[in-house]
């Protein structure tokens, strides 16, 4: 009979877990289904100790005791610590659970999704909330994305201590250089990924924003050490704490009143013109902002922001110039998915045991769900269970599982009963998205959330190091009376009168919303609302709501019922809104999901080829110029030549007005231009 490399070591861990005081090399060979009684002990031995690294990589440690009654080859004894293996109890308030959800849930839309939920459930099995429900809807949702293309491979890489190398343009420079970094920790600040570590070309640590990786991230095949105690904190701390430098624009009298309400200074220039001075420190967003105005705006200095405004109109117009490529949406991107291992299965296998036994009887479809496999793949694993046992292999030593009706029923499994403890990502997932959640407001002033934290943090156990080298900030980029005026809004359901700035349309409205619910993807915040001006649900950005007060009114509109989650992109599209094709280079494919992208396919070239709706045509020619020229109009045909004129006019723009020594008032630059990293 032969045996699935999965049924092997789930009978080992049911062996080694299942025995006070070990078995031996003999024992494991002749008794545990999956082994070859008959085969050498050399053979054996070669299986039994790739066994044992695959079961550590598993975060199940096998350890070795030598009987001092004994003096053969069975003098060790090989067993599983029931301590080492069982997570331990988490005793959480009701309070506690709905905080731990709304933590597992800031990564659902995010490459840790998967991870988060596994956790979850297991911290619900043994906390008295098994069932816990991490659907439930909420009036504030935050949200992490990580729709970096290099954030799944430098994650491995930050976890497995491997170098990795990758290709990275600075901010300035036109062409991408080779790097070869020691990865020490990933942090997300101002809704943008960075990885900080060591640059081994040049002897120095460095933080790395992960938009601007242009390559495939190739880890190498050796490890290091990474520093002891480091700390990401300190590295994001670093992040915008710079000098504040001072660019002087010019703006046609009357428009772009967001950037006007955060000016220094604002002086009439030439006829029809204003000289304005901006404050500002991150000179890339600011470009790639002025940029977005086109011949609404002449950058004047610093010499270093005009030059980067220039770059990515001209980039732009020269994507828009090149030739179009077919966009064929019959061959979709196919959905990436990782192949299944028989690693991945066992580590499933061994979640699914404990949730049936907290679970018995529940229907099967609802376990395909939670385990987000096919009925096929259940039936599957539920068969290999009952393969599966205490060596002897008999009646009562082998998991009993049934499911008849629909309903799933399970015993004899009691030494699986407990979930293993949490892996590395389990644990980070966790805590970095309790830690995120620490800026949110709270009615208890935070003390359900820290209660939360140290438990994880103490059930974590080693795993708990990831979350120091792992931080998401979220803090939102408004006031938190805002935040939690429009929280409680949502809840009592109330509307709010709020002044809101649009800067496509390039004015201030007056509007009564009703606020469902107030949501982040990454650094940005909305709230999802009724819009009576509308008359339909909107996302407003936080940042742009100028005032906001009470009206006193209850909420108006019948349907106010919104999905469950908050939206994937805060960009809503309707059946109205015209569509568009755009190609997309590598380091602007996030545009695809923020733009809720309705069809994907890969051209030729190997750009993503994305189908998307936009309230209009201006802001996608924003969008292009913004990108710099790492995006192309490919449909409507219409409207390529409208593309290229008003990029052509923008530049013709900076043509004829040249930066004088004259200009004024002059730049006041505190200290040098710091870098963008």
């Amino acid at each position: 009979m032969s045996f699935s490399t999965t049924e092997r070591l789930l009978n080992l861990v049911l062996a080694l877990l299942g025995s006070r005081y070990g078995r031996s090399r003999e024992f494991l060979r002749t008794q545990v289904q999956g082994y070859d009684p008959g085969a050498s002990e050399e053979a054996f031995g070669r299986m039994f100790e790739r066994d044992k690294v695959k079961l550590k990589q598993l975060g199940i440690p096998v350890i070795a005791e030598k009987d001092p009654y004994a003096d053969d080859e069975n003098a060790w004894k090989y067993r599983i610590k029931p301590e080492d293996y069982r997570l331990p109890e988490v005793p959480l308030t009701p309070q506690g659970i709905a905080v731990l959800a709304l933590a597992a849930r800031v990564w659902e839309q995010a490459s840790l999704g998967s991870a988060a939920a596994r956790a979850l459930r297991k911290v619900g099995t043994v906390s008295g909330g098994a069932g816990m429900d991490d659907d439930v809807d909420g009036p504030v949702q935050a949200r992490i994305l990580t729709k970096e293309p290099a954030f799944d491979a430098l994650w491995d890489a930050l976890l497995n201590h491997h170098p990795v190398r990758f290709s990275y343009r600075n901010a300035q420079a036109a062409q991408a250089t080779e790097r070869l970094v020691q990865p020490w920790g990933l942090g997300n600040k101002y809704g943008q990924w960075y990885l900080s570590g060591k640059d081994l070309n040049r002897g120095e640590q460095r933080l790395y924003r992960l938009s601007r990786i242009s390559s495939e991230v190739v880890p190498l095949n050796e490890t290091f050490e990474p520093p002891e105690d480091y700390d990401i904190g300190a590295a994001l701390d670093a992040l915008g704490t710079g000098p504040i430098h001072s660019a002087v624009i010019e703006l046609p009298v009357g428009t772009a009143q967001a950037l006007r309400e955060s000016a220094t200074d604002v002086a009439p220039a030439r006829p029809g013109w204003d000289r304005v001075v901006l404050p500002f420190k991150e000179p890339e967003l600011l470009a790639g902002q002025l940029a977005a105005l086109g011949n609404g705006v002449l950058v004047l200095e610093p010499a270093a922001l005009r030059a980067d405004v220039l770059r990515r109109l001209r980039g732009a117009l020269e994507a828009a110039r090149r030739p179009v490529a077919a966009a064929d949406f019959s061959k979709p991107v196919p959905v990436r998915r990782a192949k299944t291992t028989s690693d991945d299965r066992l580590r499933r296998l061994l979640d699914l045991v404990p949730y049936l036994v907290h679970n018995n009887g529940i229907p099967a479809a609802e376990v395909a769900t939670e385990f987000d496999i096919t009925p096929k793949q259940l039936e599957d694993d539920l068969q290999l269970l009952t393969l599966c046992g205490l060596p002897g292999y008999q009646h009562g030593d082998l998991i009993d599982v049934q499911w008849d009706a629909g309903a799933v029923f399970i015993r004899d499994a009691e030494e699986l009963a407990r979930p293993l403890r949490l892996t590395q990502e389990e644990a980070a997932a966790l805590l970095v998205g309790l830690e995120s959640l620490q800026s949110l407001p709270d009615a208890d002033g935070g003390k359900a959330l820290a209660d939360v934290l140290a438990s994880v943090r103490g059930i974590a156990g080693d795993a708990a190091w990831v979350a120091d080298v792992v931080e998401a900030r979220i803090a939102p980029d408004t006031s938190l009376d805002t935040l939690s005026l429009l929280q409680r809004a949502a809840i009592d359901a109330t509307a709010v009168h709020i002044r809101y700035a649009a800067p496509q349309r390039d004015e201030i409205t007056d509007r009564v919303i009703e606020p469902l619910r107030v949501f982040s993807a990454d650094s940005l915040w909305y709230v999802e609302a009724w819009c009576r001006l509308a008359q339909g649900l909107r996302n407003f950005r936080l940042d742009r709501i100028r005032e906001a007060a009470p009206t006193g009114e209850p909420a108006q509109h019948s349907a106010r019922t919104a999905p469950p989650l908050a939206p994937a992109a805060a960009f809503t599209p309707t059946e109205a809104d015209p569509d568009v094709v755009l190609a997309l280079d590598r380091e602007a494919e996030w545009v695809a999901d923020a733009y809720a992208a309705e069809q994907r396919t890969q051209l030729p070239d190997g750009r993503l080829a994305v189908r998307l709706r936009v309230r209009s045509h201006q802001l996608v020619t924003r969008l292009l110029a913004a990108l710099g020229g790492t995006g192309q109009l490919l449909e409507p045909e219409s409207r390529r030549a409208e593309t290229v004129h008003w990029l052509t006019a923008a530049l013709d723009l900076y043509a004829e007005v040249e930066p004088g020594s004259n200009a004024t008032p002059q730049d006041q630059v505190v200290g040098p231009p710091k870098s963008d990293p």
